[in-house]
């Protein structure tokens, strides 16, 4: 039997979740981006390792965000507000290859498109009453599988309820912030 769908190891999920579910196991997992500003609207974050079940891994990426040169930045990548979206998007789209997977169905194409409006005067401190963030998020999906209509749909429903940064953006999400002045 084929485990391998959609590039995911079905075999090797529905072991992790077998071993999340066995008493005595700890199925959390944490994660961890460290972020240094660079000068001017530049950032560069680093992310060196995750933690699954108690165990860390090693990991090594870079992520560099800018401004535009009209919000006073170099374009040197991709704003913070774009890395969000990027962020939605992409778990959004492991969420539809794994839950396709586990069901069996292999995805030919998957697209998302993402925008939001802000308005300025809330982040530029203008107006204090007006949010600096999002107050919508839009996001279509284009897919097509060898499924049905109504498998496809099915997927939908359960990637609304699983993904995690669709979680993280669209419910309260507590922030604990901790300041150190060196």
């Amino acid at each position: 039997m084929n485990t391998l769908i959609n590039g995911i190891d079905t075999a090797a999920v529905t072991q992790m979740a077998a071993r999340a579910v066995a008493s005595g196991t700890n199925p959390k997992a944490r994660f961890e981006v460290n972020t240094r500003w660079d000068g001017q609207t530049r950032m560069v974050a680093t992310v060196d390792g995750y933690s699954l079940g108690g165990e860390h891994y090693a990991r090594a990426f870079t992520i560099v965000s800018d401004e535009p040169t009209e919000l006073g930045g170099h374009d040197t990548g991709p704003n913070p507000v774009e890395l969000l979206m990027a962020g939605l998007n992409a778990c959004i789209s492991v969420t539809y290859a794994a839950v396709a997977a586990m069901k069996g169905i292999s995805i030919r194409s998957l697209r998302i498109e993402t925008s939001g409006e802000l308005d300025t005067r809330g982040f530029l401190g203008v107006d204090e009453a007006i949010n600096p963030g999002f107050n919508e998020i839009h996001y279509r999906v284009q897919i097509e599988a060898e499924g049905t209509p109504e498998q496809i749909s099915e997927i939908h429903q359960t990637v609304l309820k699983r993904s995690v940064n669709l979680a993280n953006l669209s419910k309260a999400v507590r922030m604990v912030p901790t300041l150190k002045i060196a």
